[in-house]
């Protein structure tokens, strides 16, 4: 079979996309028309309790914020150009600004000179960014951002260290990508009331030559052979672990065998969180022996025209004094760049098609039911994570 170069790729899946676009809007139609009928299911009948006998919300010690691909260059460039990268967050800030953490692929190198100064991968779709996004990022809330991914080397190790410097300058860690092994494979942590937080990233999707060696810039593939032991070591030296992980097919919101396998394989090694991002739309979330496994957060910041590359979704953990956690997710619509909350009425007929990207369970089904609870215009999965709190005070007990 004639393998086809990377223009002819795009012409298939686009013609492949137009025939399901009419499908996906008659179910999503019939769900929105579901729910607008069912008033008592949206009235309030489903909030969640706070598990404290009815006398409140728990106390929250821990709050965390996860996005997927911010791509800011390209057609986003203009809005920069127009209104700053300042107003990138503009319709998320509040949301970003109140969580202790926030942590998302940043999908591209950012340039410090003119691009075509650089290296440049072939035979693909180059993606870069100016200066002023790393201050923007941590402007709008971000602690973290993942850096291994396919876009990151577009520019070649040059690329890659400006974005580390830019990212340094802003005081703003990023993971999964350095000048060498040792510091692809960096761990960060970070303490919130007394609870640290370890962060690493990788990626399944490695274009060639961009892989990290000993002494060669790149990225961190996840090799599970060699990334396991990172995850065991950050379990054991931290009480929640994050493991940022690029991977999937683009445009394909099925979680493939080998998604589900290494997302469980980073579970067991001790990762309570797998954020998972590439595939530009949403995928379900899996709950597996007490750890969330995001498959694909979707678009964060994008210019990406279709559909189900605009929809996406902002995930929220809470973690509570009386050891229960929650997942939010907060329906998004990205426009002109830009992500903006579907709040109200008229975004019911969005946040249905949100709903049925990430969760397994059919919308309205008794299995739906028992696994989420809507609240206000959010979803909302309880769990029991009375295991961190303990974790931190036995090793506040060890010292650490």
């Amino acid at each position: 079979m004639k393998k086809l170069h990377f223009k002819q790729r795009m012409l298939r899946w686009t013609k492949k996309q137009k025939k399901k676009a009419p499908l996906h809007t008659a179910v999503a139609f019939f769900l929105t028309l579901g729910v607008l009928v069912s008033v008592p299911f949206l009235s309030g009948e489903d909030e969640v309790s706070a598990g404290t006998g009815g006398t409140g919300n728990p106390k929250e010690v821990l709050s965390m914020t996860m996005v997927g691909d911010m791509m800011m260059g390209r057609h986003v460039g203009k809005v920069v150009q127009r209104s700053g990268y300042d107003s990138l967050f503009d319709g998320v800030r509040s949301h970003l600004r109140s969580s202790d953490l926030v942590t998302g692929n940043f999908n591209q190198p950012l340039l410090l000179q003119d691009p075509e100064q650089y290296p440049k991968l072939q035979d693909k779709i180059l993606l870069h960014t100016g200066p002023g996004a790393a201050k923007a990022l941590k402007k709008a809330g971000f602690t973290s951002v993942n850096l291994a991914n396919t876009h990151m080397m577009d520019y070649g190790g040059p690329g890659m260290a400006d974005t580390q410097k830019a990212l340094r300058d802003a005081d703003l860690p990023g993971v999964g990508a350095g000048r060498d092994r040792y510091d692809a494979e960096r761990i960060v942590y970070q303490d919130v009331n007394g609870i640290r937080v370890a962060t690493l990233g990788m990626t399944d999707v490695v274009e060639k030559g961009t892989s990290v060696r000993q002494n060669r810039p790149g990225v961190r593939s996840a090799n599970l052979k060699s990334v396991l032991p990172l995850v065991r070591s950050a379990e054991k030296n931290a009480d929640l672990v994050v493991v940022h992980i690029h991977w999937g097919v683009e445009y394909d919101s099925n979680v493939h065998p080998r998604q589900r396998a290494i997302g469980r394989a980073l579970a067991d090694a001790g990762a309570d969180i797998v954020v998972g991002h590439h595939p530009h739309v949403l995928e379900p979330v899996e709950f597996y022996k007490g750890a969330m496994i995001l498959y694909s957060t979707g678009n964060f910041i994008s210019d990406q025209g279709w559909s189900r590359t605009k929809e996406s979704a902002l995930f929220q953990y809470r973690l509570f004094k009386d050891g229960r956690a929650w997942l939010e997710i907060h329906p998004l619509l990205i426009r002109e760049g830009r992500p903006r909350l579907l709040d109200g009425g008229w975004g019911a007929y969005r946040r249905e098609r949100v709903y049925l990207q990430v969760t397994d369970q059919p919308l309205f089904s008794e299995a739906f039911k028992r696994m989420w609870k809507r609240k206000g215009n959010r979803l909302v999965h309880e769990m029991d994570h009375s295991r961190i709190l303990k974790a931190r005070a036995g090793k506040e007990g060890g010292n650490r």
